[in-house]
């Protein structure tokens, strides 16, 4: 049988890849190595083509071909610049773009001295460092644009949220991951030394607050709550210091100031429970959020 032009023609397109770049999302952020976009009210995983990660809240653009879908760029590409609005090491805390309000604590390059008012250039790929410092670029002022002033002197406010590391409590010669507020058990959140090198030791601490998943509460003494000097979990029995007691032993808890300022300085490392109550919260194995400390502070 010969096939007619119609059935030829048709045969040729069926070939064609179904492709469509009409796509439009918003980028969400990063996981796995994975773009996170929200499309129509639904966040997909996808990989995403070019240099530079768009910006939280960004608007992308998206490629289909047949089933798989990639990000291509951003709908309106921005310039990848940002101000530095505070010092310090080994991170500065850099505005982006300038005059947005938005900020992030990134690293730069090692013998770089950047100083407030700096212009610098983003590199999103790593996650948010500082590729360079320059003297201007493109994007931060315009004809129809005044350049946005630079941040007002004085001290600032921040609020950031430090996750655990690790999580244990030792008791009978081992540890487990749980965490345990009891006589027979010294329990720790670990946190490494990240507290201390992102918190300037100058700063006023306006509050810290603690996460407690609750896994246990039985009848007893309201649970202490102290400061360890560990970075991670040590080989034996932690020693924790400065203990004061819980109202509530579940959620978002208020912890003394002065705890700021020993983690703060790195004179201590991390939270702990020791010695009293019989309270057992779910460890980091079980949540990621177990033993988050959100510390406010100005500097």
């Amino acid at each position: 049988m010969t096939s007619s032009s119609a059935d030829l023609t048709a045969a040729a397109l069926a070939g064609i890849p179904n492709v469509d770049l009409t796509i439009l999302g918003t980028f969400a952020g990063v996981q796995d190595g994975l773009a996170l976009i929200d499309i129509d009210g639904e966040r997909q995983q996808v990989p995403l083509l070019g240099r530079y990660w768009p910006m939280p809240g960004e608007r992308v653009r998206l490629l289909r071909i047949k089933k798989t879908v990639v990000a291509v760029d951003t709908v309106t590409p921005s310039y990848r610049v940002g101000r530095v609005t505070a010092t310090g090491s080994p991170r500065c805390t850099v505005e982006f773009p300038a005059g947005s309000g938005v900020t992030q604590l990134m690293g730069y390059p090692k013998g770089a001295e950047p100083i407030v008012g700096d212009v610098v250039l983003i590199d999103w790929g790593s996650g948010g460092t500082v590729e360079q410092i320059v003297t201007t670029a493109a994007g931060m002022s315009s004809p129809t644009e005044p350049e946005a002033p630079p941040p007002p002197p004085g001290a600032q406010e921040y609020r950031q949220k430090f996750t655990a590391l690790d999580s244990g409590s030792f008791g009978g010669g081992s540890w487990l991951n749980s965490v345990y507020a009891s006589a027979s058990k010294k329990s720790i959140w670990t946190y490494g030394t990240k507290i201390a090198d992102n918190i300037p030791d100058a700063a006023e601490i306006l509050s810290v607050r603690i996460y407690l998943p609750l896994q246990s509460d039985r009848a007893g003494n309201r649970p202490r709550l102290g400061t360890h000097a560990y970075a991670s979990r040590p080989a034996g029995a932690p020693v924790i210091g400065n203990l004061v007691s819980l109202e509530s032993p579940s959620g978002w808890q208020d912890l003394p100031l002065s705890f700021g300022d020993l983690l703060k300085t790195g004179q201590q490392l991390g939270v702990g429970a020791d010695g009293a109550g019989y309270v057992i919260w779910y460890g980091t194995q079980r949540d990621a959020e177990s033993g988050a400390l959100e510390v406010t502070y100005r500097a």
